[in-house]
């Protein structure tokens, strides 16, 4: 099959790669359709993702069809349209026993050395991870469903609530899908902010209540001004950027929570006003606690109102090179 290989780091060649094949009974093979290209997979290309090291075939936001299952697959057959978790835990240790295998030892994670990413035109996952597309979501759409996933989480750990005030830093796709979460959630004034004005259009399609360009605008300023100077109930960090992690607790108000998202490429340094911060909550890292498989209902309702001017560029497997 063909495949986007990151053979090293910056860049990434087409190749044709051994096909994945059902090897196990309980195994799904789909042939992918759409897949994004995450934060984490940009972090690999740079040669700083700590599991996702090159060469890799990457990829972990996908959507597809069913085109072969094993002896005792029974929840999917051939020419379902799915999307996919893309982890699963070893089911034996005490964390997988408790529901928490996004945090066992032995986890497999799709688009790493160990299992073979989405960036290919077939991928091979366990039935547990597979999970069905409603009719009325589309491939693009369904590509996204794993990263809405995450702004749910982070929605549900944080426990933001109706008329809660937040602030999401960041409007690429993990802050978009934290507003989708966060009006579903009840939450009433819903500041967002980014750099690009494009981002911002969309997060205002979104239900977001202050868009807020910081390439024109004092985000801090517009904030505190809007918010009496109390600050928000919620920040969300959704941008790996170390003046942004700095920023969130100027704007948090007392008691109020703080809720590290992104992924940095390098350490970050924390700034923050101690007394301030002692009636506050940092919380860090967010992780995906199977958030597809155990809540389907909710991301598979939001990603049908996802828009499809989000997805701005397409990059067929076709070209010869990509960089």
């Amino acid at each position: 099959m063909r495949a986007a290989v990151i053979d090293k780091p910056f860049s990434v060649v087409v190749n044709q790669v051994d096909t994945p094949n059902i090897k196990q009974s309980h195994e799904v093979k789909i042939q992918v359709k759409v897949t994004g290209i995450c934060g984490s997979e940009v972090h690999a290309y740079h040669g700083t993702h700590p599991f996702r090291v090159p060469p890799v075939i990457s990829g972990h936001e996908l959507a597809g069809i069913v085109v072969d299952v094993g002896n005792e697959v029974s929840s999917v057959s051939k020419g379902d349209r799915v999307t996919v978790e893309p982890h699963y835990g070893c089911g034996t240790c005490k964390r997988c026993r408790s529901g928490e295998y996004n945090i066992c030892e032995n986890k497999k994670v799709l688009g790493t050395q160990e299992w073979t990413g989405s960036f290919g035109e077939f991928i091979v996952v366990p039935e547990s991870t597979v999970v069905p597309l409603p009719k009325n979501v589309s491939f693009e759409q369904g590509a996204l469903i794993e990263p809405l996933a995450v702004g749910i989480h982070a929605v549900r750990k944080a426990k933001v609530g109706l008329g809660d005030k937040l602030a999401i830093l960041g409007a690429g796709p993990i802050g978009l899908g934290i507003l989708l979460a966060a009006r579903n959630s009840g939450a009433t004034k819903i500041f967002i902010t980014d750099a690009l004005e494009y981002n911002l259009e969309i997060a205002k399609r979104l239900g977001a209540t202050h868009p807020i360009q910081t390439s024109k605008v004092d985000a801090i300023e517009t904030i505190l001004k809007k918010t009496n100077g109390d600050g928000v109930d919620h920040v969300f960090i959704a941008v790996g950027i170390q003046a942004v992690l700095n920023d969130s607790f100027r704007i948090v108000k007392r008691g109020g929570k703080v809720s590290e998202v992104a992924l940095f490429g390098k350490k970050p340094k924390l700034k923050f006003p101690i007394f301030k911060i002692k009636k506050s909550r940092l919380s860090a890292p967010i992780c995906i606690r199977g958030m597809i498989l155990k809540s389907r209902r909710m991301p598979l309702q939001l990603a049908c109102l996802i828009p499809h001017c989000l997805f701005q560029r397409y990059y067929p497997l076709k070209r010869p090179r990509l960089v």
